[in-house]
């Protein structure tokens, strides 16, 4: 997961949505795909939870940061693209909005504090070192009402399954990892080891139409290596 900049709204959806009555489900397949790219575009093509490349509309889905609801169903800031979260696939390996259905999370790509908390393990997990506890209540899809707690630290595990083992965000995560490992392989000494990372921490630090699958992890793992030489 990275920070996400919101761009301005694109104009056939800032039309629709000042129409009366406009409702998301009603919107024009030309309007929402001219926001399904906006949504991608501003992402780099990846999707807004596990940072997968998302290739084009039949990989996509719209999802609302915040569950639907008639306020909030065509703010522009309370929506992002993500991937289909292996919805046809095992239960237990789902993720992202597929797992989180209507439940909150604690945790947002675009909030920058947020993302900063963001660290991984060697073995591709990610982690939030946020562990507050939140109090949420929600409507699940049958109007039944549900009240508990939640940290960003367990909505990277729960809500959105991103450390599931078997799971396609682990394991592409891990393996962009250990590929990254192997390029910085041959750099022994100190000298050529930070100039190949400082090269490399500018590449993936660029803004770009395609960012680079699961590039956070690769963010994370160059400024620690620069950090102990």
């Amino acid at each position: 997961m990275i920070y996400i900049q919101k761009g301005p709204e694109p104009k056939h959806f800032l039309e629709y949505r000042h129409q009366t009555n406009a409702r998301f489900d009603d919107m024009d397949s030309h309007v929402k795909a001219e926001l399904r790219e906006a949504l991608l575009k501003e992402q780099g093509h990846l999707c807004a939870y596990c940072m997968c490349r998302i290739n084009g509309a039949g990989d996509v889905k719209i999802e609302h940061l915040a569950a639907r609801t008639p306020k909030n169903e065509l703010d522009y800031h309370n929506l992002l693209a993500v991937c289909r979260g292996g919805e046809d696939g095992a239960i237990a390996a789902r993720s992202c909005d597929t797992r989180k259905g209507n439940r909150p999370i604690f945790i947002s790509p675009l909030n920058k504090t947020d993302m900063h908390r963001i660290y991984y393990s060697n073995n591709g997990a990610i982690h939030s070192n946020d562990h507050t506890q939140y109090e949420y209540t929600y409507a699940d899809q049958n109007g039944k009402y549900h009240n508990g707690c939640s940290s960003p630290e367990q909505d990277l595990q729960e809500r959105l399954n991103l450390n599931y083992k078997n799971g396609n965000p682990m394991i592409g995560r891990k393996t962009a990892l250990r590929k990254f490992q192997e390029m910085l392989h041959p750099y022994k000494d100190v000298k050529s080891k930070r100039a190949f990372l400082e090269r490399m921490q500018k590449f993936y630090a660029e803004p770009k139409g395609y960012l680079e699958p699961y590039c956070g992890i690769l963010r994370w793992y160059i400024n620690k290596k620069l950090s102990q030489l």
